[in-house]
């Protein structure tokens, strides 16, 4: 169900702007030049009254007696009204005062607006980096694996824009509220197309490659295209190991159309990086966790190319106070380096984790009491209207083309032991490369649970559940 409180915050916002609006145009109307003097005046009043408190110390007696006279009189010409002559003379005399000043001090006088600007952006930087590395992390949805709790990127298809659409200021004010992104996709020569994934680098799409050119498509636009040249075949969307399922290739002629319809971006969440200080992960929170620890490189690792004895993992050379430090990044087995999944989490240490289709079970019992994965478990409905599909073995036929057996949670009975760790999975179990197929994350990979949903506007913005 869609937040009742987002069309009163809207309409609260869109009124305030637009009455600030007509007040400011009402006032510069009314006011003219008049209004633009006292403006500077003020500024400029501010901006000396700083430089007096800074340096009134270090200033002789008589430069200190000129600028706050000068100042005085800057205050009482700005309150007073005084024609406009008067007053760009009364500003004039105030600069020169502080000029004449500054002459006598060792300092270059910075203007107050730009020095506060400066240290505006310092320590909103600062708050911001604090933020999020300790509180709110933002993080996007890349793929599909969460549907249709959480949405990746994916497409509407249509054949033409509409209003908002065709003109480019409206476009972007639709995009900057909803995500969505028309496109018209057209070969622009003659040649063979060849379609092919890379989910590392690109998560979310395919890629159409003509004559050196290279279109970028979302992958569920794709899949379900009538167009037999445009059926893409490829496994598990969200793997970044998997190499695909090679490219696909056929004849286009110059203004085909390729595809068209929205490009929705995929949803912006907040992670709390806080509240695992407090307490520790819990069943059916959805989390984000990173897919590699990362440690100071050993001697061994970085002479023999960071693998020493550590499958998978890579070096990263990152400048410190003017040396170079070698670090070590060591995925989970199966899983690319360097990256950021976000799941529900079902599993926790010390657990046996199975699934008996559509149930989740726990050392051997059916798993019931937790919102998320009841719903998923009853196949229920979801906010974003599809029903959610239960838990799927992967062996489990329903999975098509996503079918493997040969995984830790292929067949009926199977089981995970957790362990000292945490075992997540996708809520859309029959298209999800989790943990079914390479097992648990460490507790120290683990950075936090998803709060809300902050961008783009939709059904399921607000909190995350």
């Amino acid at each position: 169900m869609q937040n009742p409180a987002l069309p009163v915050i809207l309409s609260v916002v869109l009124d305030a702007a637009a009455l600030y609006a007509r007040w400011t145009l009402v006032r510069r109307v009314a006011l003219g030049r008049a209004g633009a003097m006292r403006r500077t005046m003020r500024l400029a009043e501010r901006d000396l009254n700083v430089f007096m408190r800074s340096f009134e110390d270090a200033m002789p007696s008589d430069r200190r007696t000129a600028l706050a006279g000068a100042l005085a009189e800057l205050r009482g010409a700005r309150k007073s009204r005084v024609p406009e002559e008067e007053a760009r003379k009364a500003l004039e005399n105030a600069r020169a005062a502080a000029s004449e000043a500054e002459a006598t001090l060792n300092v270059r006088h910075v203007p107050a607006p730009l020095r506060e600007t400066v240290e505006t952006i310092v320590v909103a930087f600062g708050v911001a980096l604090t933020v999020r590395a300790y509180f709110l992390q933002p993080f996007k949805i890349p793929t599909g694996s969460m549907q249709p709790t959480l949405y990746g990127i994916h497409a509407i298809d249509s054949a033409e824009p509409d209003v908002f659409d065709r003109f480019m200021p409206l476009k972007v004010a639709k995009w900057a509220v909803t995500g969505r992104w028309y496109r018209d996709v057209v070969a622009h020569r003659d040649g063979s197309l060849a379609i092919w994934s890379d989910h590392k680098n690109a998560p979310g799409y395919v890629l159409a490659s003509l004559a050196g050119e290279t279109y970028k498509i979302p992958q569920d636009a794709m899949e379900r295209h009538e167009n037999d040249l445009l059926r893409f075949s490829d496994l598990r969307p969200d793997d970044p190991m998997h190499p695909g399922a090679g490219p696909l290739r056929g004849s286009v002629r110059k203004g085909d159309r390729i595809w068209s319809g929205y490009v929705v971006a995929g949803d912006q969440v907040f992670v709390n990086r806080f509240l695992w200080y407090l307490r520790p992960p819990k069943r059916d929170e959805i989390v984000v966790f990173a897919t590699s620890a990362t440690t100071l490189a050993d001697s061994a690792s970085r002479t023999t190319g960071g693998n020493a004895g550590r499958p998978g993992s890579r070096i990263l050379p990152v400048p410190f106070f003017g040396m170079t430090l070698a670090l070590e990044e060591t995925p989970i087995p199966g899983l690319s380096p360097g990256m950021f999944y976000i799941k529900r989490l079902v599993g926790l240490p010390g657990e046996r984790v199975g699934i008996d289709p559509p149930f989740l079970t726990v050392d051997g019992e059916r798993v019931s009491g937790f919102r998320g994965i009841d719903r998923e478990s009853a196949m229920g409905a979801s906010r974003s209207g599809p029903n959610y599909a239960g838990y799927h073995l992967t062996g489990d036929e329903a999975l098509g083309r996503n079918r493997n057996p040969n995984y830790p949670l292929g067949q009926p009975g199977a089981a995970i032991r957790v362990g000292d760790a945490y075992l997540p999975m996708g809520d859309n179990t029959r298209n999800s490369f989790d943990g079914r197929y390479w097992g648990a994350v460490p507790r120290p990979q683990m950075l936090g649970p998803a709060a809300c949903v902050y961008w783009p506007l939709s059904v399921r913005w607000g909190r995350v559940w």
